[in-house]
């Protein structure tokens, strides 16, 4: 239990950070920054735009990158298997030569370590997931439409106000 204290007294604090826009006071601004939003949610349609025709242009290769994750995945469970073979045989070993003749004997040498397989069972690829990988180093997801937004609210007369606060293991306020 102490030690538990000891390693929560050790962890380290996490922030947050948000931003709050606050929109200007006065009406040319305020018709400023709805001119700003226009141009953010035409620039996030186009973007979105842009993102489902490399998702769709991309499609034909899925299924290639598919086939050679699944052999890729056969190799894995071969040599998984072939781990677990070698491991189960060693501890069968180890059972029949620990105790052959002397059934009460003590022994205070430990027999042979062996160790686990090494390999990981693997996992099974899905399209979904090569799909996901193909497009997140393919299309380009995020366009800069924010930061130009913001730019452009800062310039209508807004402010941007940007917060770091701590949400957990904070520490005592001095």
């Amino acid at each position: 239990m102490a030690l538990l204290v000891a390693l929560a007294g050790c962890a380290t604090p996490q922030y947050q950070t948000t931003v709050r826009l606050i929109p200007p006071a006065d009406a040319p601004g305020r018709a400023c920054v709805q001119a700003c939003d226009a141009r953010k949610a035409a620039c996030q349609s186009d973007c979105q735009t842009r993102y489902q025709a490399c998702a769709k242009a991309i499609e034909p290769q899925v299924e290639a990158r598919y086939l050679d994750a699944l052999k890729k995945y056969e190799l894995e469970l071969r040599q998984y298997a072939a781990a677990l073979r070698h491991y189960e045989m060693q501890m069968q070993f180890d059972w029949m030569n620990r105790y052959p003749f002397y059934p009460y004997w003590w022994d205070p040498w430990p027999g042979p370590y062996y160790s686990p397989p090494l390999y990981r069972e693997p996992v099974m690829p899905t399209r979904e997931e090569v799909r996901a990988q193909l497009e997140k180093s393919a299309c380009k997801a995020d366009c800069g439409c924010l930061p130009a937004y913001d730019t452009c609210f800062v310039g209508c007369g807004g402010q941007r106000v940007t917060e770091t606060v701590c949400i957990k293991n904070c520490p005592p306020a001095k």
